[in-house]
């Protein structure tokens, strides 16, 4: 076996850094496998995906000298929305300077763990892997370009066509992993469709460091006893359905249940839209941006329900914010249509699902749990389980290390 004192690339270009807000899966992969002795080198992007903003490169030197692995910082160009000829030339530009960064190096990886997407870079990386036979493990993390269908406002059927070139695309990339993880199952089975070689297929969740989730709780933060929170945390764009549940808040505060409380974490393109819904509606939702992983935490402990508002058509599986709300022992409403995490939701019994688009079915779920403490207890007792039996980083990832310490061509 091929574990001891590793060259280890990871490729990540929308990771998240330490000191920034969030928790990301491979910056807590480095870490791991650089204080397990591997030598380790996370590469990333020097434009921040999450609040389109440019890293300070100073204070990222600080924060490596503090750290054991080594973080190198690729440079793009920047995009200010998530879909636009911008964002393009921007990834275009960070592929090009990926190319020259890999033939330069010195000395070759013994193994490279590649993020999906973006795809320019998998694909370039993949190849290099390949030419130098490396072993190359595949992260998926979403599938594109499956993952912005819904953002076409054309019939399913045209939009296809319209992304076949680039569905293609992405199943060259997919045939270059040596190695298939991904963040759920189904993501997975995407990969094993079209690469059928793979030495193994892992499906990890993203999930959560339960020893650093629970030393978070007991932050104080302020809330009404009387209030009930329902809680978001993620993008506000177009693969997130908030505006049924602002909907459903609405309905329930004119049947006189004032008290419900939509709380939104992140932001987005479409935030000053539904910031008007509500304001028109008169529905008590507070949008409460970006907060750092420690920070968040204790608004999500101390609330009632998570709101998983996934929009119809939307791609998304078992996303990094349901290892969240399942550690805070919080009941899940989910409209996505993702098949295992509805299935999750239903056999586990954590909550309900509804249908994106319905706030009047909506409101009536919400309703119920709020009349019904021994039910909302019930449920979170079961997330929380889960999240220990599931999702708890300290135990999950130790296949990911594995597969990792032991990856040959």
């Amino acid at each position: 076996m091929l574990t001891n004192n590793r060259e280890i690339l990871l490729v990540a270009p929308f990771t998240i850094l330490p000191g920034e807000k969030g928790f990301n899966r491979f910056t807590y992969i480095a870490d791991k496998l650089s204080k397990k002795g591997h030598k380790v080198t996370l590469l990333t992007s020097s434009f921040k995906h999450s609040d389109k903003s440019f890293r300070d490169k100073t204070k990222i030197e600080t924060i490596c000298s503090s750290i054991k692995y080594k973080i190198v910082m690729i440079d793009e160009l920047g995009y200010k929305k998530n879909i636009g000829i911008d964002r393009i030339q921007s990834h275009r530009y960070f592929s090009k300077q990926l190319t020259h960064y890999l033939k330069n190096i010195q000395k070759k990886p013994d193994v490279i763990y590649c993020a999906y997407p973006m795809m320019d870079a998998a694909f370039i990386v993949g190849r290099y892997a390949k030419k130098f036979q490396i072993p190359f493990v595949m992260d998926i993390q979403d599938v594109w370009p499956e993952a912005i269908k819904n953002a076409i406002p054309l019939p399913e059927v045209l939009v296809d066509v319209i992304l076949y070139p680039l569905t293609a695309y992405a199943n060259k990339i997919y045939s270059l992993a040596d190695y298939v993880v991904g963040v759920s199952k189904s993501y997975v089975e995407r990969v094993n469709k079209v690469n059928k070689n793979a030495r193994s297929y892992l499906p990890i969740f993203i999930g959560t460091d339960l020893g650093i989730f629970d030393s978070y709780k007991e932050k104080l933060v302020k809330k009404d006893p009387n209030e009930f929170w329902i809680t978001y945390i993620g993008t506000i764009s177009y693969s997130y359905d908030l505006e049924t549940v602002i909907r459903a808040v609405s309905i329930l505060k004119n049947k006189g249940i004032s008290n419900i409380v939509f709380k939104v974490f992140g932001s987005g393109p479409l935030q000053p839209k539904f910031e008007k819904l509500a304001n028109q509606l008169g529905a008590p939702v507070d949008f409460m941006g970006h907060f750092k992983y420690d920070e968040l935490i204790p608004y999500l402990v101390n609330s009632d329900l998570a709101a998983n508002a996934i929009s119809k058509g939307a791609q998304q599986s078992i996303t990094n914010k349901i290892g969240d709300f399942l550690s805070a022992g919080l009941p899940v409403i989910n409209s996505s249509l993702n098949k295992e995490f509805m299935e999750m939701v239903k056999n586990e019994n954590i909550g309900y699902n509804y249908n994106s688009g319905e706030p009047e079915k909506l409101a009536t779920l919400i309703e119920k749990l709020y009349n019904n403490k021994g039910l909302l207890v019930a449920f979170g007792e079961n997330a929380r389980k889960l999240a220990e039996e599931k999702f708890d980083r300290r135990q999950s990832y130790r296949e990911i290390y594995s597969i990792i310490e032991q990856a040959t061509v």
